[in-house]
């Protein structure tokens, strides 16, 4: 007996959509409290949606407070960025004086100024730096030129103090000689004149060496001295003003060459050779001299007599003192047997 297909039962929980319990559920969750929403409708009964709307103004009020917020800001930084500006200070090459007037330009102004001010510091230093370069390389150069003259002078004295040409004898010339050759004579002839010729012109550069070194040794003594002039002319004026006027400087200069002969001083040295530092030692000897000469016109006074030793809390009778007085009299007429003492001694008994 076959089995016959049965058709399939529906699931239990599948249950068919009922409107009227559907209905009734709602009025059960419905709720009085809730509130009413009111659409709008259009002109054909429709409901119109507001959700667009809504959607765009919520955007344009979002994007309008950035905006407020980003002018804030703008304001705020405007503010803090004055606030947090440094102060320009004064450039090095202004005067003090000007500080006042320095605060009144603008910042921008200020900013400028110390900016090329820095830049002109720039290149001035650049300048010196390169001067100084060149000076230094200069130094180098000279430097190296003298090493190189001090070798030659030493070379050339050597050459002619060991060189010593020697002309050849006149044998050579002779024909009964034993030794007779022209040719050798000829040739050495030749040899004999370029040596000397030779040794001449290196004893002409050595005389120019010679006299290269005496000039800069010269110079450098010149510098020398007028580093001491410069150095020791505001002391020298001081002591002999005159020495700052032109027209009494020679006078004055004369006055002290007189008093320098007159202390020993050779007359054959050359006085107008003196130094700054040598005429100011000169002023100050003849200036001490003078004090000294002044000094020994004085008659120096003489001494008071020594009142007589009082003891303190003691009164000394006016007798004693009157007897003390006689006793010095006395001792002073022994002691100088003089007119005046004698009349001292008069005077006190008296």
């Amino acid at each position: 007996m076959t089995e016959t297909a049965q058709p399939s039962q529906a699931a239990e929980s599948e249950v068919a959509s009922d409107p009227m319990a559907d209905a009734a559920n709602a009025f059960k969750t419905f709720s009085h409290d809730a509130p009413v929403v009111d659409r709008p409708r259009g002109p054909d009964g429709k409901f119109v949606s507001t959700a667009e709307p809504e959607e765009i103004e919520a955007e344009d009020e979002e994007q309008s407070e950035p905006e407020a917020e980003s002018q804030d800001d703008e304001q705020d930084d405007g503010e803090a960025a004055d606030e947090a500006q440094p102060e320009v200070e004064l450039p090095p090459s202004w005067p003090s004086e000007m500080a006042e007037e320095w605060q009144t330009l603008p910042a921008p102004v200020r900013e400028k100024i110390v900016a090329r001010e820095a830049e002109r510091e720039a290149a001035v230093n650049a300048k010196f730096q390169e001067a100084a370069n060149v000076r230094k390389a200069n130094e180098a150069v000279v430097i190296e030129a003298q090493t190189n003259r001090q070798r030659f002078a030493e070379a050339a004295d050597f050459l002619m103090s060991v060189v010593q040409p020697q002309k050849p004898p006149a044998s050579l010339l002779d024909p009964n000689s034993s030794d007779y050759n022209p040719d050798a004579y000829h040739l050495a002839s030749r040899r004999y004149e370029e040596q000397v010729g030779l040794l001449q012109g290196v004893a002409q550069q050595r005389a120019q060496i010679a006299q290269q070194e005496q000039s800069e040794q010269e110079n450098a003594r010149q510098a020398r001295i007028a580093e001491l002039n410069e150095k020791a002319m505001p002391d020298l004026v001081s002591l002999i003003p005159d020495f700052g006027d032109n027209a009494k400087a020679e006078p004055a200069f004369m006055e002290l060459a007189k008093y320098a002969l007159g202390q020993g001083v050779p007359e054959e040295t050359e006085l107008s050779a003196f130094t700054a530092v040598e005429l100011k030692l000169l002023a100050k000897a003849r200036k001490y001299d003078e004090m000294m000469a002044a000094k020994a016109k004085v008659t120096p006074k003489a001494p008071k007599p020594a009142a007589p030793v009082v003891k303190p809390g003691v009164t000394t009778p006016r007798a004693a003192v009157e007897q003390q007085r006689r006793k010095a009299a006395l001792d002073r007429l022994d002691r100088d047997g003089s007119i005046e003492a004698g009349a001292a001694v008069w005077k006190s008994f008296l």
